[in-house]
């Protein structure tokens, strides 16, 4: 992530470069992000996992609780399930490869998004930049 401060609302995306549906999202942002004027913060969430804070808010984005530890881990393949932010900030400091990808998070909104299908980054980015 840059240091300089973004001129656009910044969307994140926690992307698997190898994956078809993560490469997918990442180009329906890079083509939304013409027109709808945001920056894209893109980390390879394979070899690096998000930050504690990053984890806790994006557990409370996708609804919290339990609901956003379940959707924050990839089951599929092979993740442990968890039920607190402190199992998941465990079980990703361990293999950042658990987390669920690709994951689009608009912090400015406080919103996330599993885009698996990638046609799900429509959903954040329909209204980015916008005033709630």
């Amino acid at each position: 992530m840059s240091f300089r401060l973004p001129k656009f609302p910044l969307l994140t995306l926690f992307h698997n470069p190898s994956s078809k549906v993560s490469t997918q999202a990442l180009s329906l942002l890079r083509q939304a992000s013409v027109t709808h004027k945001f920056d894209i913060d893109l980390i390879d969430s394979t070899t690096a996992a998000p930050t504690h804070q990053q984890v806790s808010s994006i557990v409370e984005y996708l609804g919290g609780g339990a609901t956003g530890c379940g959707q924050i881990l990839d089951t599929a393949q092979g993740a442990p399930k968890a039920s607190t932010v402190g199992e998941v900030q465990k079980i990703l400091d361990a293999n950042p490869g658990y987390l669920r990808r690709p994951l689009v998070v608009d912090w400015n909104k406080g919103k996330a998004v599993i885009a698996d299908p990638a046609s799900r980054v429509n959903e954040m980015v329909k209204n980015v930049g916008e005033e709630e």
